[in-house]
């Protein structure tokens, strides 16, 4: 069935503005990054086909968001955040910030954290149910800040409750312990990357268990071409700056976990999208979207020569053929965790005293 879509004139230029920021990553099959930008594609398959679309947010595009009613004097990331607002809303995409809105709690108790990251939540809402018009002036410095007239208010104590409802999110401890063994092998200077990444991948397969983004994390780091500003984490910084570092890149895997778990388990209505700013992050992800569409490691011979891949692929695939593993095992708990989560924080000097 044919459609005709129209738009304001001024939407080639926020499609111009975010082409160049670059900050979507999807799972669209057979779909040119630039062809993501077309507005009709999304309101024809909304509209025929009963697809949903969902962008979620990482929490610096999240910021930049809020910072545009926060701030006095807008930067251009602010500007052009508005302006991906303004995209989605012609195109009718919901935006998620949830992944961003834990994020910047990160599991804290401080009562004044939790009722800041609640009044942003709420700011970023009533920026989103903005009318086209005012957001519009700002993407186009026609204006020095939003101000949003409309109340959008939250159930404050139901909203905390949920953010703090548990010590740590679903599996975010154990990307951390496999960040931890990752970073505690790269400082190793008797080993190759090639040995380190072995030692890696075999090691999540005996002592602990397969994770895909941290495998794919690894293969990339300790590959030919490492991505820039991949490892945060600085052997020379205080504790305290490293302990934050692993942190940061946890949340970072935990987002990519989140968008394959949301990918692979949604129903067939339903499609996502990511936005970052972080240029690593980004390529990341859109390396891991071509394995997980591929259904093996082979999209990453650029990274790895395909003798090691194949090595990588058969270990992986059927790691219980080759291996004994403690994942399963009567062994396997939480307490075991605990106890590496220790060791390796003592073993990369950011134990707490």
């Amino acid at each position: 069935m044919d459609a005709i879509y129209t738009y304001p004139a001024y939407f080639e230029k926020i499609i111009s503005r975010l082409i160049k920021r670059n900050w979507l990553v999807h799972n669209f099959e057979n779909i040119e990054d630039e062809d993501v930008y077309n507005l009709s594609n999304y309101l024809y398959n909304k509209d025929f086909n009963g697809l949903t679309y969902t962008l979620h947010l990482d929490v610096n595009i999240y910021q930049f968001i809020v910072n545009s009613v926060k701030k006095r004097r807008p930067k251009s990331e602010y500007r052009d955040a508005i302006a991906l607002v303004c995209y989605c809303q012609l195109s009718e995409i919901e935006i998620d910030p949830t992944i961003a809105v834990y994020e910047k709690l990160s599991y804290s108790k401080d009562e004044s954290l939790l009722k800041e990251v609640i009044k942003d939540l709420e700011l970023f809402n009533r920026i989103n149910n903005i009318d086209d018009a005012q957001l519009i002036e700002y993407a186009f410095s026609e204006i020095e800040e939003i101000e949003p007239q409309n109340n959008f208010a939250l159930d404050r104590e139901k909203i905390g409750n949920n953010l703090t409802k548990y010590k740590r999110l679903l599996v975010w401890d154990s990307l951390y312990l496999l960040l931890q063994y990752i970073t505690y092998i790269s400082l190793d200077r008797e080993k190759t990357n090639s040995e380190k990444l072995r030692v890696v991948v075999e090691w999540m397969i005996t002592d602990f268990r397969m994770s895909l983004v941290c495998m794919i994390y690894a293969i990339v780091y300790f590959s030919k071409k490492p991505l820039r500003r991949m490892m945060k984490f600085k052997i020379t910084d205080p504790p305290s700056i490293k302990k934050r570092a692993l942190i940061n890149m946890t949340w970072d895997l935990y987002a990519l976990y989140k968008y394959f778990k949301s990918w692979t388990e949604k129903d067939d209505e339903q499609e996502i999208m990511y936005a970052s700013n972080d240029i690593a992050f980004n390529n990341l992800l859109r390396i891991s979207v071509d394995v997980q569409l591929s259904g093996n490691l082979f999209p990453l011979e650029d990274y790895v020569d395909m003798v090691e891949l194949g090595y990588l692929e058969k270990i992986t695939s059927k790691p219980d053929q080759y291996f004994e593993r403690i994942y399963g095992s009567e062994n396997w708990n939480a307490e075991y965790r605990e106890r590496l989560i220790k060791k390796y924080d003592s073993l990369l000097g950011i134990s707490e005293k």
